[in-house]
């Protein structure tokens, strides 16, 4: 009774709310779909009949699946390279900038305010390849046409292109506030003894901020494994299921083919992958603490 009567109801009453809409609304749909991935699932009889691990050996035995799954795989090498380092590059050149410095981490944090997919619609009217911008402006080097989003060879670079200048927002903030929270004098000090800026990024600056690029690059995999939106505004999954991602196929299985319980069995399956890869990410960077 001691141990009842001592407990903190405040806190407990605040956060009673969101932890019922996460129970409600993250955990009861997992559990939900781990069920109905052992059923061939039946609207109209749901769960439909029991088929134990069927589901799972159709579809890790389907060459569409495993082209999704390398789909995914380079858009995410795709992102990797050519995305995830921004923000922090523009964080540490920010950090530099003494005047004006509240004015430019607004007009970074500008472009956020567009919804994402009205900045793909805009990319997409662009790479039109009869009156869109980009083969307009080409045509002054002497390049194009390019059938953007209808070439193989470039379908992809093409989806992954409008991350490259899209705003950063709370990354940016989250790197730029880490940078800042590391002691100046630690700085002045490798100054006076000679370290160039690029010694001091490498040595000092990086080391100090491993931690957010850590958190941010989990929360950046998911994003990337899990995409979805910006794909299928893009080229609905085609040319010929180039740009098909396993999100795309989950979706086109449950809600195209009304088949629930493999959509459900795949949708475990890259949560499980995911999963794995968020342990051994946090695994390497604690065997380098």
């Amino acid at each position: 009774m001691t141990r009842i009567t001592n407990i903190r109801w405040m806190p407990v009453l605040f956060l009673l709310p969101s932890v019922l809409c996460y129970l409600l609304f993250k955990y009861y749909p997992l559990l939900s779909m781990v069920r109905v991935s052992f059923f061939r699932y039946s609207i109209v009889n749901p769960p439909g009949a029991f088929i134990g691990l069927a589901n799972y050996t159709e579809f890790l035995s389907s060459s569409t699946f495993w082209q999704a799954v390398s789909n995914t795989f380079v858009f995410f090498a795709l992102y990797l390279g050519l995305t995830f380092w921004i923000p922090i590059v523009q964080a540490l050149l920010l950090s530099d900038i003494r005047k004006a410095n509240a004015f430019f981490r607004f007009m970074y944090q500008l472009p956020t305010i567009m919804p994402a997919v009205a900045g793909v619609l805009v990319w997409k009217w662009m790479y039109n390849p009869d009156y869109g911008l980009l083969n307009y402006w080409l045509q002054f080097f002497g390049l194009g046409p390019y059938m953007w989003l209808n070439d193989l060879h470039i379908t992809k670079l093409a989806i992954v292109l409008p991350a490259v200048f899209a705003g950063n927002g709370i990354s940016l903030l989250l790197y730029y506030s880490a940078i800042k929270s590391i002691p100046t004098e630690i700085l002045e000090a490798a100054k006076v003894d000679g370290a160039s800026p690029w010694r001091r990024m490498w040595t000092m600056l990086l080391p100090n901020i491993r931690f957010i690029i850590v958190i941010q690059f989990i929360a950046f995999m998911s994003g990337v494994l899990l995409a979805y939106d910006n794909i299928y505004v893009m080229t609905q999954g085609g040319p010929a299921g180039s740009t098909t991602v396993v999100s795309m196929l989950v979706v086109n299985t449950a809600f195209q083919q009304s088949r629930f319980g493999i959509s459900g069995a795949m949708s475990l399956f890259m949560f499980f992958v995911i999963a794995l890869l968020t342990v051994l990410q946090n695994k390497i960077s604690a065997e380098k603490d």
